[in-house]
């Protein structure tokens, strides 16, 4: 049985982990063929937005139990050099990818797990989702970008709340906090996170990858530098070719038909 299945659908990039017998816990083959399968997607015209989720009803329960405790005997460079280039190169993948990237979250999003959702741009809940960073619980701290990310999520206090005590956040309440853009039902999980896939495939894929790239600079850098930088990004959209059709749909009176043609 394939334990990352990839796929495409109507221009988006699907990646699903599917060990559902053990809540889809990680091994690095799996985040291997993760990685892979985003810079694949990365280098396809055809595919506009990528997707991630779980087969069973999970999302992934983090790292896989036995590798886990493996790691005792393990050197820090080791884990460093051999193990963090799997579990902190798939965090970097979904976060540097130039296009969308969404999570399509039901049950556990637990430690490595909920790292990968807030690394997505959109995060898409069941009402079964549950997001916690459980690190602290085996007497770590959250490695691969959630100290970072999720205080400029959901504010310092709940991120502290999350990242010191392993607070669970359920699906609603994700909702709620702003961790989650939406929350749904379990069985209409699938057809809503698509939806918004679909949103976004029939976006403009240079300005989408521009807005993307210019909100990751945001969140390092200062606002002199971001006009600089975001002057030059929009003349170079304003001469694509996807704001010459937009510009032809308005006065046509029509959807436009962007083709991420600079």
């Amino acid at each position: 049985m394939q334990e990352v299945i990839v796929e495409k659908r109507d221009r988006v990039g699907r990646i699903v982990f599917n060990r559902p017998a053990m809540k889809n816990a990680l091994t690095p083959p799996m985040l291997d063929e993760t990685m892979r399968a985003i810079a694949e997607f990365e280098r396809d015209d055809d595919v506009r937005v990528v997707l991630i989720t779980g087969a069973g009803g999970s999302f992934t329960s983090g790292g896989d139990l036995k590798f886990l405790a493996d790691l005792t005997q393990k050197k820090p460079f080791e884990i460093r050099n051999s193990v963090y280039t799997y579990f902190a190169g798939t965090a970097k993948a979904i976060k540097l990818c130039r296009k969308p990237t969404i999570a399509a979250v039901a049950g556990p999003a637990v430690g490595a797990g909920c790292e990968y959702a807030i690394a997505c741009d959109f995060r898409i809940a069941a009402e079964s989702a549950a997001f916690c960073e459980t690190w602290v619980h085996i007497g770590l701290m959250a490695p691969l970008g959630g100290m970072f990310l999720l205080p400029r999520l959901i504010g310092l206090g709940r991120a502290t709340d999350m990242l010191m005590r392993g607070t669970t956040v359920c699906g609603a309440e994700a909702e709620r906090i702003g961790l989650v853009q939406r929350c749904v039902p379990d069985e209409q999980l699938d057809e809503a996170a698509m939806a918004l896939a679909r949103e976004l495939a029939d976006g403009p894929p240079l300005a989408l990858a521009a807005i993307k790239e210019g909100l990751r600079r945001g969140m390092e850098s200062n606002l002199n530098a971001e006009w600089e930088f975001n002057l030059y990004a929009q003349a170079m959209l304003i001469h694509s070719d996807d704001y010459a059709e937009a510009m032809r749909a308005r006065t046509e009176k029509r959807k436009p038909d962007f083709k991420g043609k600079r």
